[in-house]
């Protein structure tokens, strides 16, 4: 009976050690977990490596071998912010795809608290050819920039364009500029001492200026040339110049010399000939071509005799042509040289027409289009290309 109860006691005591075995072991469990939370609420330094994904307020996804560090939760902050006093902040590369990859309401977001800094800086490492930056968009803007007070885009280049722009597209422009003021310019090209904006084509109009109600081409220079043609020009409406309209003319010396143009308070046009009269009388058949430019119902004839004789005058005028005769009846037979004017038809030929000649645009009272104000544009600095580390230069060592 003894025995017994103390077989049951010895019983009792091994039950009740092994209990406290397994109390200790829960126990250090418990102490093991506090201590793993007591280190995350820690400001430490979160490590992640191919077999220990980084974890930050909420979860890692994975998909395809690629881990995503995803923020699903908390306040509105960034789900990672990474700084560098001297160095970059982050680092980026792939061989065959994207460095940076970024999506949302705006993919990448680059700034800088630095004056003449970036806030993106794209640059081509060691290629001559691919893109620093490049934006495309299917249906809308490929790349924007805007400013409140300064240069919305700025490009420069040591070697090549500082701007190109292209289209393939019908009724668009390659490159286009406008603005809303006034005092503006939609585009605005300076230079030095070479050319400011040029254009070229190989089988259309290099230059074209076109405007509702104002004007179309505006030239001017100080002390210059407002224009120069080097070919044919035509011009499809009036030409009025308020200075004088002269010829370059080729003399024996080989010089150049001014030869004017008459002028006249009506638009005339006018045709020379010869005739002959033949005892006395003679006839002139005016040319169609001319007949069909003028006004054939009062003109002007001219007789000049080209011989011995008592004069010439016009006896009668008609729409086709004219008949001449010897003054006194007389019985010459010879020639004549004639010269006919005429009043131009097809436009409103109004005697001394009166005519509004636009102000110099350098005059600051003058109305109509002036020069747009060449403001000094300084060029930033920019920064050194961006140190790449050597493993992350594809093939670069490891």
């Amino acid at each position: 009976m003894v025995q017994g109860n103390q077989s049951e006691t010895l019983g009792r005591r091994g039950r009740f050690r092994a209990l406290l075995s397994r109390r200790g072991v829960m126990t250090a469990a418990v102490a093991s977990a506090a201590m793993a939370l007591t280190q995350m609420n820690k400001a430490t330094p979160a490590l992640a490596d191919a077999g220990n994904p980084m974890l930050i307020s909420g979860f890692n996804t994975t998909a395809g071998g690629t881990t995503a560090l995803v923020k699903t939760n908390g306040p509105t902050v960034a789900a990672m912010f990474v700084a560098n006093n001297n160095y970059d902040g982050i680092q980026a590369s792939s061989t065959n795809s994207y460095g940076v990859n970024g999506g949302g309401v705006v993919g990448v977001l680059g700034g800088s608290g630095t004056s003449g800094g970036s806030g993106v800086l794209g640059t081509l490492i060691g290629q001559a050819i691919g893109q620093g930056v490049l934006g495309s968009c299917t249906s809308a803007i490929g790349v924007y920039g805007a400013s409140g007070s300064n240069i919305g885009v700025l490009a420069t280049s040591a070697g090549s364009h500082g701007v190109y722009g292209g289209s393939s597209a019908a009724s668009v422009a390659g490159v286009f500029g406008t603005t809303t003021n006034s005092s503006g310019a939609g585009v605005l090209g300076t230079n030095d001492n070479g050319i400011a904006v040029q254009g070229s084509s190989v089988s259309s109009a290099a230059l074209f200026g076109a405007s509702g109600s104002g004007t179309a081409v505006v030239g001017r220079s100080t002390t210059g040339k407002a224009a120069e043609f080097f070919g044919d020009v035509e011009i499809t409406g009036n030409f009025t110049a308020s200075g004088m309209k002269s010829a370059a003319v080729k003399i024996a010396d080989g010089s150049l010399r001014r030869m004017y143009c008459l002028e006249s308070p009506v638009s005339y046009f006018e045709d020379l000939g010869t005739g002959q009269i033949a005892d006395g009388h003679g006839s002139v058949t005016l040319d169609p071509m001319f007949v069909s430019t003028v006004d054939t119902a009062d003109y002007m004839v001219f007789l000049t005799p080209d011989g011995d004789c008592q004069g010439l005058y016009v006896e009668s005028k008609s729409k086709s042509g004219f008949a001449v005769r010897e003054l006194m009846g007389g019985k010459s037979s010879i020639k004549f040289s004639y010269r006919i004017v005429a009043k131009r038809t097809g436009i409103v030929n109004e005697r001394f027409a009166p005519v509004k000649m636009s102000a110099d645009p350098a005059n600051p009272s003058a109305s109509g289009p002036k020069p747009v104000v060449q403001r000094e544009v300084e060029i930033p600095q920019l920064p050194d290309a961006p140190r790449v580390l050597p493993n992350l230069v594809p093939g670069g060592a490891r």
